[in-house]
């Protein structure tokens, strides 16, 4: 797929969005290095309100993955693109209320689960739910919100650290930095509403 997605551990940082409705984020090697950039494009329909939205990964080579938001009401759901329109799979939202539980679907039928960040944890796991290479409950990734500076909490700007296991598949690390960005949607959507 692209090198983005050989990369076991990164990091997605949040541009400030204090005047922008619309989430950016840079995609980070650890030592710094900008390996993508993540960008969503929304649709408004009557009197505002947002209908859908997508989501561009774009890196060196070019666009690597979208992640389509139909609009919706209730639990979000990101149906989650290669750059050439290929499926890899779908992330959905899982629980309306409490800490955000996504569950990732890939098109062969493997399924993870996404959880944690309870009672103010910024740790959440990512969990085998089926898999024939694996056994169920096996972790194959963990993810962490950055603690925020002052000036970036102001902005309401997340950072979240992601490490994979070093033997997971491009595919599956792509689908677990949707996974991410989709937290960050569910948690910006939730907060909004009154939860979180």
């Amino acid at each position: 797929m692209s090198t983005l997605f050989d990369v076991a551990d990164s990091v997605l940082h949040e541009h400030p969005t204090a005047w922008s409705n619309r989430h950016r984020y840079d995609v980070l090697a650890l030592d710094g290095t900008v390996l993508a950039t993540v960008e969503e494009k929304a649709k408004y329909g009557c009197l505002g309100i947002l209908t859908s939205s997508r989501y561009f990964v774009t890196g060196p080579e070019g666009l690597l993955m979208t992640l389509d938001r139909p609009g919706s009401w209730g639990r979000l759901e990101f149906l989650v693109n290669r750059g050439d329109g290929a499926p890899l799979g779908k992330v959905r939202q899982q629980n309306s209320i409490g800490a955000p539980r996504l569950e990732l679907a890939l098109p062969d039928g493997r399924q993870l689960l996404l959880t944690g960040g309870s009672w103010g944890s910024r740790d959440w796991t990512l969990g085998v739910q089926f898999d024939p290479q694996r056994k169920p409950g096996e972790p194959v990734a963990g993810v962490h919100r950055r603690k925020r500076t002052l000036g970036r909490a102001l902005v309401d700007a997340d950072a979240f650290q992601i490490s994979t296991d070093p033997t997971l598949d491009p595919e599956l690390r792509a689908l677990t930095l949707a996974a991410v960005i989709a937290l960050d949607g569910v948690r910006d959507n939730q907060k909004s509403s009154g939860g979180d």
